[in-house]
């Protein structure tokens, strides 16, 4: 059976030799040969010049993994794995007839993503916090395709060789949140839409913990918007350095002000794709299809988070804007 070439660096068996070296931080998740078939890491190197990336903070050691709105171009190989095999195909599509097997795919995507760091069997020193952060993705446990897809990644295959090319975007690192005051309300931007609190539906003696009363729905109110799990992110690099979605743009510029951004406190993110091998055995003419699970590890970038938040207070104090009140029907 066909295998996939390990250069032991951006391919090869789950873990690759840095990722072996944060074994600490996996925990629960670090389960090396564990999966049958066996799985392979794919590593993009995250910048074409890594010195750069190093020298602009966006990376801090030549170990990083690829970030948010990174380029990269990742090419995985299919080798023979005996004399008398030929490698057909390989791609992260399967062949039109594997349908005929009960797979089907109209689209690259990974399939499922995880929270890989924080997670709750880390080790609490690695994440700088006294006590593991638990994120609880906004679909259960992980996210399944195609709320986890991105099309901003394209694959193409030629002969023995599938690759990706493209970008992440933050379409998965959901939980980032705006917390800004408007002249009638409170509001919180997030995922979730557009969530406001009149101040004088706040009992007495309610602590003012703003994630606690945002999520109590006997205070907070639900704004009907565009906002939602499946757009709730920049599309471009560009984008991602001013705004977390096209909506904020507004909201910040109409606002009385800012009361708290929190970033995202996911910190690596684990993309699990399927790589597809077709190969001709023993002078066989219909093809063996072989395939393997292969996970992609996707590292935040927190400068975009400190460049929004300069945007957004930059857009707060602009002398000409127009101060309004949050639009709420029937208020």
């Amino acid at each position: 059976m066909a295998i996939l070439e390990n250069n032991g660096f951006t391919v090869g068996p789950w873990p690759l030799p840095a990722t072996l070296k944060r074994s600490d931080v996996l925990g629960n998740l670090f389960i090396p040969g564990s999966l049958v078939p066996p799985a392979y890491e794919l590593r993009p190197i995250p910048y074409e010049n890594m010195g750069e990336a190093l020298t602009n903070g966006d990376i801090a050691t030549l170990e990083d993994y690829v970030s948010p709105y990174a380029t990269f171009t990742l090419n995985a190989k299919a080798i023979p794995s005996t004399p008398d095999e030929v490698i057909v195909s390989c791609s992260f599509k399967p062949p039109y007839w594997a349908e005929s097997l009960g797979i089907f795919s109209d689209d690259i995507r990974p399939f499922k993503v995880i929270v890989e760091e924080p997670n709750d069997g880390s080790d609490a020193s690695r994440t700088a916090s006294e006590e593991p952060v638990i994120i609880e993705p906004p679909i259960g446990g992980l996210w399944e395709a195609p709320g986890s897809g991105e099309p901003t990644i394209q694959a193409l295959d030629s002969g023995p060789t599938a690759t990706l090319v493209g970008y992440y975007t933050e379409k998965a690192f959901y939980d980032r949140e705006w917390y800004l005051r408007f002249s009638n309300c409170l509001a919180r931007f997030s995922y979730l839409g557009i969530q406001y609190i009149n101040p004088k539906d706040v009992p007495q003696g309610v602590p003012l913990d703003l994630q606690v009363l945002f999520s109590n729905p006997l205070i907070a109110k639900t704004l009907p918007s565009t906002i939602t799990t499946n757009n709730w992110y920049p599309e471009t690099k560009a984008d991602a350095q001013i705004l977390d979605a096209p909506e904020m743009a507004y909201y910040l510029s109409t606002c009385e002000g800012i009361i708290n951004y929190k970033a995202t406190e996911i910190r690596k993110l684990r993309y699990y794709y399927i790589v597809f091998i077709e190969s001709l055995i023993g002078g066989a003419t219909t093809p063996t299809l072989t395939w393997f699970p292969c996970f992609m590890t996707v590292q935040y970038n927190s400068n975009f988070a400190q460049q929004r938040l300069a945007y957004a207070i930059a857009a707060t104090q602009e002398a000409d804007r127009k101060v309004l009140p949050l639009n709420i029907p029937n208020a």
